[in-house]
């Protein structure tokens, strides 16, 4: 009996989860709680170090690769690892792999995972309880038993049994993030699941599945890895070639429009950690209802989740409060208004304030600069960064940069398009543009640096550029 393949995701940035959760550090690298050092992709990438599986498969943005391989490295799991250099959603990561499965075992068995959830109980034997479906062709997905009518979840729901399987039954509809009376109604009614966004299938079904209902993205995701490029440590799918493939989950393309979907309950306890209040409502509560890491004294506070970090946090006399204490930054609310920190993502992006990208700690341990030598209109630097680090280049309206790779490997992210660096590769970073820079996670990276004021005649400017850069 083949092993299932856990295909783990690791896109999204969990705006809700600020400010320990930001666009260059997301959610699922950082500890789940103040008291562990265990992340939230520890934790997945370990629930399924399990019998009846295999080595797990890894998708990523190009840009924290360095990231998943030092936590992969954290718990000593060997791992293939999926490089996505723009955006798009579930839908390609996951097509790419089945294709890249299917060229050894079209049949190979996929699980989809999410790496920012929380689950506690026996999720493998859930998933294994339903191979068999899986390996008939249908395409399973997992729905958890809703407890209470959550309006930030999607729906599946139950429509009846299958004439020759026990392990799972069919779907009738999906409902998307409905509003609380409709969520009650859901639950009332009965038959309903909470979406966990694990699924399984074979590689093969789920390929035709792609072929059929969107073909552009089936063309794109394929030339993307037929043009695509191998490191030791990853492969990297082909920029351009992925542009055409739709921004879209993998449920909206296929999964909600397949008559090979079907349903089996997770019968786990589950959450998303979509906002705060869920840290709290999975969490192992004090006798007064509160959740509490870090360094945190209470004195009658109840139904609280306070995460402290690096200080001293006390509170007195409040009830249903959440406290987040990170190195730069503080957020404080009410457990029924922490859907609404995205509103304060919201605001930090409109006034480009760095708290939305980056935490403190992270932009002041790079590495080191060094001034070697400096002129009118120009200065050239010696940059160290330290593995695993990533160097910000902020928007400059008066600064034009020309950097050589001397030593080490990483990555350089522009825009949304995110490429290797070696050895010997150059390259430039116009004024009024940003860029960042990852050093990869085993050795340092040694960079040399020209910084040309744009005020300089601009003739007089490019010569200097050369001349210094050669």
């Amino acid at each position: 009996m083949q092993d299932i393949h856990p295909l783990i995701l690791c896109g999204g940035i969990g705006t809700r989860l600020w400010p320990l959760s930001r666009t260059e550090h997301p959610k699922q690298f950082q500890r789940i709680d103040g008291n562990s050092e265990t992340t939230f992709f520890h934790a997945t990438v370990e629930r399924h170090r399990a019998p009846g599986f295999a080595d797990p498969i890894v998708a990523v943005s190009s840009a924290h690769v360095a990231t998943v391989l030092r936590q992969l490295s954290d718990i000593k799991c060997p791992a293939r690892v999926l490089a996505e250099p723009i955006s798009r959603n579930t839908g390609p990561a996951v097509l790419a792999t089945a294709l890249t499965l299917a060229k050894t075992d079209p049949a190979s068995l996929i699980c989809v995972i999410p790496s920012d959830h929380i689950v506690k109980g026996d999720l493998p034997a859930n998933v294994l309880a339903a191979r068999k479906a899986a390996e008939q062709g249908h395409i399973v997905l997992f729905g958890v038993p809703p407890e209470y009518p959550e309006t930030g979840y999607g729906y599946i729901v139950d429509g009846g049994a299958l004439d020759d399987l026990t392990c799972a039954r069919k779907v009738a509809s999906f409902i998307e993030k409905p509003p609380v009376e409709v969520a009650t109604a859901l639950i009332d009614a009965g038959g309903a699941y909470w979406a966990s966004g694990l699924s399984l299938f074979r590689a093969d079904v789920l390929i035709s599945e792609f072929q059929r209902l969107d073909p552009q993205t089936f063309e794109a995701v394929k030339n993307a890895l037929d043009h695509g490029f191998e490191t030791e440590h990853a492969f990297y799918l082909n920029a351009e070639a992925l542009q055409p493939a739709a921004n879209l989950p993998t449920e909206s393309i296929v999964f909600e429009h397949s008559p090979r979907t079907v349903i089996a309950p997770l019968l786990v306890a589950w959450s998303d950690v979509g906002a705060w209040n869920a840290l709290h409502h999975i969490a192992e509560k004090d006798a007064d209802g509160n959740v509490l890491s870090g360094d945190v004294i209470s004195i009658d506070t109840r139904n609280s989740y306070v995460r402290a970090s690096g200080k001293l946090i006390a509170l007195v006399g409040m009830d249903d409060v959440v406290v987040v204490d990170t190195d730069d930054a503080l957020l404080i609310t009410t457990r029924d208004q922490a859907q609404q920190v995205k509103q304060i993502v919201k605001k930090l992006e409109s006034i480009k304030r760095r708290e939305l990208a980056q935490h403190m700690r992270n932009q002041m341990a790079w590495g080191e600069v060094r001034r070697v030598q400096s002129g009118p209109g120009y200065e050239l630097r010696m940059m160290t960064l330290r593995p695993g680090t990533m160097l910000p280049i902020a928007e400059d309206a008066a600064s034009h940069r020309m950097v050589t790779v001397t030593s080490g490997a990483g990555l350089l992210k522009t825009g949304a398009v995110t490429r290797p660096l070696r050895i010997g590769d150059n390259f430039e970073v116009p004024a009024g543009e940003a860029a960042a820079i990852y050093c990869g996670p085993e050795h340092e990276m040694q960079l040399v640096e020209v910084v040309c004021e744009v005020v300089v005649e601009k003739a007089e400017a490019v010569a200097t550029l050369q001349l210094v850069h050669s």
